[in-house]
């Protein structure tokens, strides 16, 4: 059920010569003069112009009743004191004594939800949560969002209230964001997936406990290959490689190995594959190696993606003897291929050229590499 302050939005802002007309809201106080000097008592919708007492004050969409709106030229991160009490100095009333702290608790109390979704009104609820007097206070304010997690994560403006209560807020007071993704099935990797609900599955992974997110963790590493290669699902896998258990990230490796062909072929798979050559442990690091090493073509086409490049220099630092050699003389082949095809596989080139070898007992003949007794030690980034 809409204010009535939003229904009659529209029919009460008018032009007016070259100024705008805007209806002061509720709160207003009993007796304002206007530009003309018409006077209006208690009660009665007052009209201002842009040259009038509040020509600071513009319309904002979906501002509730009793809050006065933002102007269209207010900064970000407005000073919510500069709307307290309509200009009650200019009115010859005597300023507010309320704690600023205080005022900026009420001004959006019982509003948070709606003013979420406006520009403005989400910066005016983050503003409000960064200056709560208290946590108690700031979980009265996200008590709001409670059974509207999911649609704000999803919403342009709402999902920023979400982010700065995750930065500012303890774990357990963000318990509700993950129950709700996980109330049905598949919606907590539908908004891994989606725009601004990465940013959220991100976030939590990262600043909540391991035993708080493992439902989640759980919910998706059962589609870890299909989000892998999705433009913000692969994002949450990622952060998961980094933030997750030990056993997660084993669990994740083991996947990013059997399908690392059909990870290299996808322009965000390439960023998962480097995030397991960071994050994995020693022995994954080896076994993923060794797997895009073995499927021909593969370590070429790796070397020329975004990140793909810096995941083949880690895998040349991981692999060791003859592996390391067979790796060294398959790029080596292609060097014509990789100074022509991207940016990113000149940077491969130019480490491939950079690089010495320790020859400890390898010799050369001619074209020809003999591997001897000891093994071969390989490049130093």
């Amino acid at each position: 059920d809409a204010p009535a302050f939003l229904e009659a939005e529209a029919a009460s802002s008018c032009l007016v010569g070259s100024h705008k007309r805007v209806w002061l809201p509720e709160c207003a106080s009993s007796s304002v003069s206007t530009a003309s000097g018409e006077a209006h008592s208690e009660g009665t919708p007052t009209p201002l112009s842009g040259g009038s007492l509040s020509g600071r004050v513009g319309s904002l969409s979906k501002s509730p009743p009793g809050l006065v709106p933002f102007a269209s030229d207010e900064p970000a991160y407005i000073r919510l004191d500069a709307y307290t009490s309509t200009d009650s100095a200019s009115l010859g009333e005597a300023p507010s004594e309320m704690p600023m702290v205080v005022r900026s608790e009420c001004s959006v109390s019982g509003h948070v939800w709606l003013l979420c979704q406006d520009p403005a009104g989400s910066r005016r609820v983050q503003d409000a949560l960064d200056k709560c007097s208290s946590h108690e206070a700031r979980e009265a304010l996200l008590q709001e969002l409670h059974g509207h997690a999911c649609k704000a994560m999803r919403d342009p403006h709402a999902n920023h209230v979400l982010q700065k209560s995750i930065s500012i807020m303890t774990p357990s007071s963000l318990q509700f964001m993950i129950d709700e993704l996980l109330e049905s099935d598949g919606l907590a990797t539908a908004i891994a997936r989606h725009r601004y609900g990465c940013r959220i599955v991100q976030q939590l992974l990262k600043r909540c406990s391991a035993s708080q997110v493992s439902g989640l963790a759980e919910a998706l590493m059962q589609e870890v290959v299909s989000l892998a290669c999705h433009n913000f699902g692969n994002f949450s896998v990622q952060h998961l490689l980094q933030f997750g258990t030990e056993e997660q990230r084993d669990q994740l490796a083991q996947a990013i190995v059997s399908n690392a062909e059909t990870l290299s072929s996808s322009k965000a798979g390439d960023g998962v594959i480097l995030a397991a050559m960071e994050h994995a442990s020693s022995k994954d690091k080896l076994l993923l190696a060794q797997a895009v090493l073995h499927e021909p073509g593969l370590l070429v086409r790796l070397a020329q993606g975004r990140f793909g490049h810096s995941a083949v220099m880690h895998m040349l630092q991981v692999l060791d003897g003859q592996e390391s050699l067979q790796a060294y003389m398959v790029l080596k082949g292609e060097m014509a291929t990789l100074r022509a095809s991207t940016r990113f596989s000149r940077v491969v080139v130019k480490y491939l050229e950079e690089t010495t070898l320790n020859l400890d007992g390898v010799s050369r003949e001619g074209n020809a590499m003999t591997h001897q007794a000891s093994p071969l030690r390989v490049f130093e980034l």
